[in-house]
């Protein structure tokens, strides 16, 4: 075989420079981080389009194959009263049709190894026979994204909506997700036509009708420390032990079941947060300055300069690749809602958790500068107005009102980055899902695992691969009628945000 650039991550010399003892902790940590392992859609999968994700699977499609999807509309004449009868056409209904496209294609991933690499580490078939268990984690993690972007990115403008009738920037950290905006969010997709999917278990015998609210652990935290959520419990629920304020877990919401998703901060090389809550760690410290400088990612310096990741593929403005339509960009999706995904400004801030200015934040602003591994800024707040330094960011003015005393232009390695509105209040979005909101299809190949041998066995390649796609579900008008998203304020524990009215 012709001289080939073999990784040397995973080689006996490379991992014998590491302490035994850390590598078997390092795996001990993936373990118990199961949570983060899974797809957290495929419990919503379902053969028919009661479920909320209507699953088909197809084994002879492949790369580029489409499923075409056709819906009918329902039939409106007046009636014929009496003896009146049916003579000309227009006495007739007239079959009003539309089909839309679901594209299947493939995506892949892969580990190598080398035979050496178990010996030296004393840990013969404990690395390897993880593997497989590791590129399956990876592709559920992979097809959460795609349904989220697709949430994010190719939803109809009149699916979204902001907390308490707000828009973007009039958000305000009041703004969060409470009892009120669930049963809004609920309302606002009755008259789309969504209807209540069966939320049931696989092994349940009865149906259980519900529209599901999907939101993170972070945004149900405003739902939780809601008075009218736990006046209503104090009231409503059952009394005791029992009650959802001591036992934990979500009370249903006049008919919508809660269905919380943690995202969680891993430990792994990649973004963290989610389509619904986008937050990365900064990777290289931020110095006062007044020309365009990079955010970088990763958390950490050695980290930071890995330019395939992408530590900011959830933050507005990224393109992100979809399975079936390629790299998002705002003329992909005629129509579609891309207002934060276009030219328009976009704001985060950096939130100091350790050093001199811990619990102090910075602004900064950029347009089309997100390219996924790093953010070009083209403004940020500072004390004087120079360069690309402003006194007033957006509606923040620098060090005055709920900002006194929480601004910095220094931030150290390991900040918490999360983006927000002009006003400076960080936003995440909260789902609300009914009938098929979603199709998901399958084609030749479902999770395959397979590996190649090189080097006469002593490098080994392990692959996964599948055959999927999926697409929101649409009505003759090329509605989306069982989707609403809701976006609104969020807090995160312990971090102190300035209560911005």
């Amino acid at each position: 075989m012709a001289n080939q650039d073999f990784n040397t991550n995973n080689t006996g010399t490379a991992l014998s420079a590491m302490d035994p003892n850390s590598v078997r902790k390092l795996w001990s940590a993936g373990a118990k981080a199961a949570e983060a392992n899974a797809d957290f859609f495929q419990q919503m999968e379902g053969g028919t389009e009661r479920s909320l994700i209507w699953a088909q699977t197809d084994l002879a499609k492949g790369v580029g194959q489409t499923m075409t999807f056709t819906t009918t509309s329902g039939f409106y004449n007046e009636p014929k009263y009496g003896e009146s009868l049916f003579e000309v056409a227009a006495d007739f209904e007239v079959v009003d049709e539309a089909s839309y496209p679901l594209v299947v294609d493939f995506v892949r991933n892969a580990v190598r190894s080398s035979e050496r690499m178990e010996e030296v580490m004393g840990m013969r078939g404990e690395i390897v026979s993880k593997f497989n268990v590791k590129l399956g984690d990876w592709l559920g993690r992979l097809k959460t994204d795609q349904v989220l972007g697709t949430c994010m990115l190719k939803l109809n403008k009149e699916n979204v909506f902001y907390s308490n009738g707000k828009t973007q920037d009039t958000l305000s950290s009041a703004d969060t997700l409470t009892w009120n905006s669930v049963v809004t969010g609920g309302q606002a997709m009755k008259p789309l036509g969504g209807l209540p999917a069966n939320v049931a278990g696989a092994n349940s015998d009865q149906p259980i009708w519900s529209q599901a609210v999907v939101a993170t652990e972070a945004s149900l935290l405003g739902l939780k420390l809601d008075s009218d959520y736990k006046t209503i419990l104090q009231n409503g629920d059952i009394k005791g032990r029992g009650n959802t304020i001591f036992k934990g877990g979500y009370a249903s919401i006049d008919g919508h079941t809660i269905l919380p998703y943690n995202p969680i901060d891993h430990d792994g090389v990649g973004a963290v947060g989610s389509f619904l809550n986008p937050k990365a760690f900064l990777g290289v410290a931020v110095a006062p300055g007044t020309t365009p400088i990079d955010i970088l990612g990763g958390g950490n310096a050695t980290d930071a300069v890995k330019t395939a990741k992408l530590y900011f593929k959830y933050f507005p403005g990224h393109a992100y690749q979809f399975v079936d339509t390629g790299a998002y960009s705002a003329a992909s999706f005629a129509g579609s809602f891309g207002e934060d995904y276009d030219t328009e400004v976009k704001y985060f801030l950096i939130c100091n958790t350790s050093g001199v200015d811990a619990g102090k934040f910075g602004m900064y602003a950029y347009t089309t500068g997100n390219n996924g591994n790093k953010i070009t800024i083209s403004a940020r707040l500072n004390a004087a107005a120079a360069g690309i330094g402003v006194t007033t960011l957006g509606s923040v003015v620098w060090n005055t009102g709920v900002w006194l005393n929480k601004t910095t232009d220094t931030h150290p390695i390991g900040s918490l980055i999360v983006p927000c509105n002009a006003k400076g209040v960080p936003f995440a979005d909260t789902l609300f899902l009914g009938q098929a909101f979603m199709l998901r299809g399958y084609g030749k190949h479902r999770a395959k695992r397979s590996q190649d041998e090189l080097n006469g066995g002593m490098i080994t390649d392990r692959y996964i691969t599948s055959v999927f796609g999926q697409s929101l579900r649409r009505d003759r008008k090329q509605r989306h009628p069982a989707i609403v998203r809701m976006r609104h304020a969020i807090t995160y524990p312990g971090i102190s945000f300035p209560v911005v009215p």
